[in-house]
């Protein structure tokens, strides 16, 4: 009995560790540093989400509807349920709810698909400068200015709702 004890307690601890930063592991205080990482983490599901996977890339299988070519998520994303999970590690539901609409997110033969774009981050979010400008008990607006891979910088307003005891970012593509 104490070896399984033992064993479950070095699994959560492992999982504890290995796991990256959302906005579930943020103190109930919304602080310059914790934006910029939840801000960082979101472009990262953001750009999960548009890519289609996580973890690990799939073979990409396309179809036309209504004159438009999609493209089917990989395996881990298949229904709308699993990627809005996902993105709700770091994204409000509203965020989520818009976000899927707004890019065109489909379910078609029962998996989810989105329009054929391509794209990637050129923003370094996590060494984003923060500056906050608005601020209530449940919401702060921070205004980034995000470092560009070509050694240039862009600013974007990002605003944080808490809920529950989580911050988490209103806009799909605020962090894009």
């Amino acid at each position: 009995m104490k070896k399984i004890g033992l064993v479950l307690s070095s699994i959560a601890i492992f999982f504890t560790l290995s796991t990256g930063v959302t906005a579930q592991t943020t103190s109930t205080t919304l602080t310059d540093a914790n934006a910029v990482k939840i801000a960082a983490s979101a472009s990262n599901h953001f750009w999960s989400a548009l890519h289609g996977y996580k973890n690990k890339q799939c073979t990409e299988r396309t179809f036309e509807y209504k004159g438009t070519e999609y493209v089917y998520l990989c395996p881990e994303f298949d229904t709308k349920a699993e990627l809005s999970s996902y993105l709700s590690e770091t994204f409000t539901n509203s965020a989520v709810e818009k976000g899927l609409t707004n890019y065109g997110y489909i379910t078609y033969n029962g998996k989810l698909a989105h329009p054929i774009g391509d794209g990637f981050s050129m923003l370094e979010w996590s060494k984003a400068k923060t500056k906050l400008v608005y601020q209530t008990a449940t919401v702060r607006s921070y205004e980034f200015t995000v470092p560009t891979v070509d050694g240039g910088s862009v600013k974007r307003t990002v605003t944080f709702y808490k809920s529950n005891s989580q911050w988490k970012v209103n806009k799909f593509d605020a962090v894009q």
